[in-house]
This record gives C-alpha cells, structure tokens and sequence, in this order.
C-alpha cells in the first residue's frame, strides 16, 4: 500500500512517465499504483481485523508478509524512484529497475513453488497430561516440474487457554514428491486441543519477500489428567487383597478366583463344603474350596468446586484433585477383578458415569475427565445422594475434595442427614481425600 501511494503521489506530481513512455505508460503506472494499495489496505483489514469480513474461510488462502530485509529493500527503491524522478536521472532510475527484477521475481518464484502444495498431518486422538508426544506433517508436492525449497511449515495448537505454535523446517521437496517431518509437544492442561490451520511459509530464493499458504486442516486431540501413582500403603488401605476361604459362592463362575479346586477333606473343614459325587467315585471324602475376591465395588465421588474468582494455587489444586482421581480409578482397573466403578462429580451439569454398563470403558471414564469444567455453585447434596443410592456391603466410596473447609461441609452434610433419621449409609462413611499436595506426598507422587 506504501509503494503503490508513494508511486501515485511521484507521479501526479511529476508526470516523469508521462514525458518520458507517453499517456500509456502514465496509465498503466496509475493503474498498478492503485492495484498495490487497494490490495495492501484488503491484507491490512483482514490481518488486523479477521471478523470483518463475515464470508466463511476458503480451504486454501494466500498471504504476503514483508520481512525487515524486504522492508528495508523496499525503502531504498522508494528512495531510487523518488529521487531519479525529481532529479531527472536515468542512472538512479536504472538502478531502481535493477533492483526491482529481484523483488519482484522472489515473490513470483515463492508463489509458484507454494502452488498446489498439501499437507497431512497425523495426531493421536489421546494423550496423558505432561507425556510427550509427536505429531507428523507430510508435505507433498504434486507439481510436475518444480521443486519446493525451505519451505517452512507452521502449525497452531491450542485449547483456549495457551497456544503453541510449533515449526518444521523442509529443505527441498523433489517435484512430484513428499517429504515427511515431526515435531514434538508436551502438553501440561488437560482438555480438548485444536489443531490448525498451518501455514505453509517460504522466502526463497532471496529472503526479500515472504509468501505463504494458509490451509484450513484442522484435527482434535484430547489430553487426559495426568495419572500419578500410590504407594503399597495407600492400596492397602483402599483396595482389600484377595482372601482364601472355605464356603461356596452363590452363583458359579468362569474365573479362577470363584472356583478354586476340588481336594481331600481336612478335619475342621465345613461338611456343607464336601462334593458327595467326586467323594463316592474316588472312595474318600473331597471338598470344594473356593477364593472369594473380596475386591469391593468402587464409587469415586470427585468435588469440583472452584470460586467465582479462583487463584492460580486455586486451579492447580482442583487440577490435582482430578489427577488423584484418575490414578484411584485407575489403580482399581489394574489391581481388581470383576469390580465396577461409579463415578459422580458436582460440576455442571451433574455427571454420573456408572461403569457397570460400559464395560470396556477405560477411556470414556477418562474422557469425561479431561473435558469437566468446575462449578462455584457446586453443592455436596447430589454427592450424598449418590452415596445413599449406590452404595451396598460390597462397595467402598471415596471423596475427593480440595480443600480443608470443604471436607467440614462433607461432615456437616452426613451430620445433618443423621441428625434427620435419614440412614444412607450400608456399612460405612465415604473415605475422604483432601486434593493437598504436600499432605499426599508421602504415598502419590507422579513418578
């Protein structure tokens, strides 16, 4: 825009073409001048201001960006033009043309060679908070007779909350060819990321003018809560061991841990345990013995309140909170056998996630915890009637909550239900957990 309005004003003040090409050439310098800023005022509004133009997005758009070296290049044409139109000097005016073929000529090579260009990216659609991972950008060129060179391709990763935007350097993509790179990322926020759209840059040959390819390629990936790790003592506590018992199920399974063996009888065993049929074939008495896993069902209870006005120490704890979750649950996948998982949080909307109908469902449970949002309205009563619902003999329930004065709310609400003859609880109050880092380092950590 600044070279087409400096070209306009030298021009109707001077009239130097006009005198020396004739009202053709007056005209088409008008012309060009005009074309230059009216197209330099377009990128202004649509780089400064994206919303001003409400017509949807093309797939594929071309942008120019002049770097410092072509910013300083194009002054001193500015300066040559100017000066060889006042001072009526063909050598300036020569040295001008001179260095206007090389602008000129890298912006058009630069345009031709990001033509048709493509790029395909592969994400994986899951990744763990604070695990590294990489991303790959396969960059084709499906021109005939001409290579791609330093082409720098440019992608945008963002969840709302911070934004990267990683680069991968090509040194030459052959014609008819494909070139493959990474780049790798660590993303710490849980959540639904966003990728793209990339942006395909180039200044060769000379570096005096940058132009890019915009694509509107863009994927998902979401990150779960970072998963951590309890000690011996923390399992001991929560999840109780198998036990070997003498008494037969009320139902038969398939698993070892159901139907131990058939062995002779030992005095002091349970006659009602003896399997007549097996003791009169084989002359002696035999008896059934069983293991009976006494791994209880699970209900998580996670607390998701946050102020209106949260402190950063604030979200990390609730963060924390979420990632002692994740690793409860998935400990009691890894260590337990036939056992469920309920799962409630106080975010809004009130979540429930009840494991016992998406068997298999590892991965929607940790879904639905990169993806919950805290409440600074959320209240302790949907979670006590959760525990009132779903608890039973054979089911241990634990909170999680962030903060000390939280955890008193958690008593005065069981007090309250007590206090009204309200008995919600079948064998024993909900474990709970205050999300303090400090105070659970001696049995989590996240190494």
């Amino acid at each position: 825009m600044v070279v087409g309005l400096a070209l306009v004003a030298v021009e109707l003040r001077y009239g130097t073409l006009l005198v020396w090409g004739g009202l053709l050439a007056h005209g088409l310098t008008l012309l060009a001048a005009v074309t230059l800023s009216v197209w330099g005022l377009k990128e202004i509004i649509t780089g400064w201001w994206p919303g001003a133009m409400p017509r949807k997005a093309p797939a594929r758009r071309n942008r120019f960006l002049l770097p410092a070296e072509g910013w300083v290049y194009g002054v001193i044409m500015i300066v040559l033009c100017a000066g060889s139109a006042i001072g009526n000097s063909n050598t300036l005016l020569l040295v001008f043309a001179l260095m206007a073929g090389p602008f000129i000529m890298n912006g058009w090579i630069t345009f031709a060679m990001l033509k048709k260009l493509n790029v395909r990216r592969t994400v994986p659609p899951r990744m763990m908070a604070g695990e590294p991972f990489s991303v790959e950008l396969e960059l084709i060129n499906p021109k005939w007779w001409l290579s791609a060179w330093l082409m720098s391709v440019r992608d945008k990763v963002g969840n709302g909350r911070e934004e990267l935007n990683p680069e991968v350097l090509f040194t030459r993509i052959p014609r008819r060819g494909r070139e493959t790179g990474r780049y790798q990322l660590r993303l710490s926020q849980r959540g639904r990321y966003s990728f793209g759209p990339i942006q395909i840059n180039s200044r060769f040959p000379l570096g005096l003018v940058e132009r890019g390819l915009v694509l509107a390629d863009t994927a998902e990936m979401l990150v779960y809560p970072r998963i951590g790790r309890f000690t011996a003592s923390w399992r001991r506590q929560l999840l109780t061991a198998t036990q070997l018992v003498s008494h037969a199920q009320p139902r038969g399974g398939s698993f070892d841990d159901e139907f131990h063996r058939i062995r002779e009888y030992r005095p002091g065993d349970d006659p009602r345990a003896i399997h007549w049929r097996t003791s009169a074939r084989r002359n002696e008495l035999m008896v059934r013995e069983f293991r009976e896993s006494r791994d209880r069902n699970l209900i998580l209870l996670l607390d998701m309140f946050l102020p209106e006005r949260p402190t950063e120490a604030q979200r990390q704890r609730l963060e924390f909170a979420i990632s002692v979750a994740a690793t409860i649950y998935n400990d009691q996948m890894l260590s337990s056998r036939d056992t469920t998982v309920f799962f409630a949080a106080n975010c809004d909307p009130f979540r429930e996630w009840d494991g016992s109908s998406h068997r298999g469902g590892r991965d929607e449970l940790l879904d639905l915890l990169a993806l919950l949002q805290p409440c600074n309205r959320a209240g302790l009563q949907g979670l006590l009637d959760v525990v009132r619902r779903q608890q039973t003999p054979h089911s241990r329930a634990v909170l999680i909550t962030t903060s000390p004065a939280r955890a008193e709310q958690w008593d005065t609400a069981q007090a309250g239900h007590r206090g009204n003859g309200q008995a919600y609880l079948a064998t024993e109050a909900p474990q709970l957990v205050v999300a303090d880092p400090d105070a659970l380092a001696g049995i989590f950590s996240f190494t």
